[in-house]
């Protein structure tokens, strides 16, 4: 009975864990707007700015990171499941 309460809070976090994954990635699309916005011609006084194509580098750094994040979670995930979620 308590490996059962174990294994669906288990299958719980899994779940909490995807949909935060899934949420940074939707963030991460409704950034692309933003940086098609960035004027590299006019810098403000005083502050540094990076490029467009500096953020443009960096959510492709991004995705990449989150790619990456998720293929981890998936063969995870396939060894949680091959335990019964046993942790």
């Amino acid at each position: 009975m308590q490996i059962e309460v174990v294994n669906a809070r288990a299958r719980s976090r899994y779940g909490q864990f995807v949909s935060a994954m899934d949420m940074v990635l939707e963030a991460l699309e409704r950034v692309d707007p933003l940086i098609e916005r960035v004027d590299d011609k006019h810098r403000p006084g005083g502050f540094t700015v990076a490029t467009q194509d500096e953020l443009i580098g960096y959510r492709r750094a991004t995705f990449d990171a989150l790619d990456d994040l998720r293929g981890r979670a998936k063969k995870y995930e396939a060894e949680l499941v091959s335990r019964d979620w046993r942790l």
